[in-house]
């Protein structure tokens, strides 16, 4: 819970940074950003890995193989930083470059699914 506090406060000082440069120099405020979602991330990289930990002791009671879940985590992961990604796009007057990142991570997300497509199809052909 600590740390938590600790990211919201880290959060709010970079959000009134940006404001402040934001009329200033509007790049350094899209780098900013990026920076500080990167320093979120790094702190809870940690928490995010017992997270995973929980997920395959899940999937080895529920009798599902652990190495299924690893494509999954990769799209999250793919998702979640396309959408950052876009975000700073639009925020800096960007939407075309941000449509672009959404297609990529949406092409990147499918190409890491392919073994879980895979699987499903060798399911379906079991069947």
């Amino acid at each position: 819970m600590d740390v938590l506090f600790k990211l919201c406060a880290f959060a709010l000082v970079t959000l009134v940074l940006a404001v402040f440069l934001q009329q200033h120099s509007p790049q350094t405020t899209a780098l900013l950003a990026v920076a500080a979602c990167v320093a979120i991330l790094w702190v809870l990289a940690p928490y995010i890995r017992g997270l995973l930990d929980f997920c395959g002791q899940l999937a080895s009671r529920a009798g599902l193989d652990g190495q299924l879940l690893l494509p999954v985590c990769k799209v999250m992961g793919i998702a979640v930083c396309c959408r950052i990604t876009a975000e700073v796009c639009r925020d800096n007057g960007q939407k075309a470059l941000a449509a672009q990142v959404e297609l990529g991570g949406a092409v990147c997300g499918l190409l890491c699914a392919l073994p879980l497509l895979q699987r499903a199809l060798e399911l379906i052909g079991a069947l």
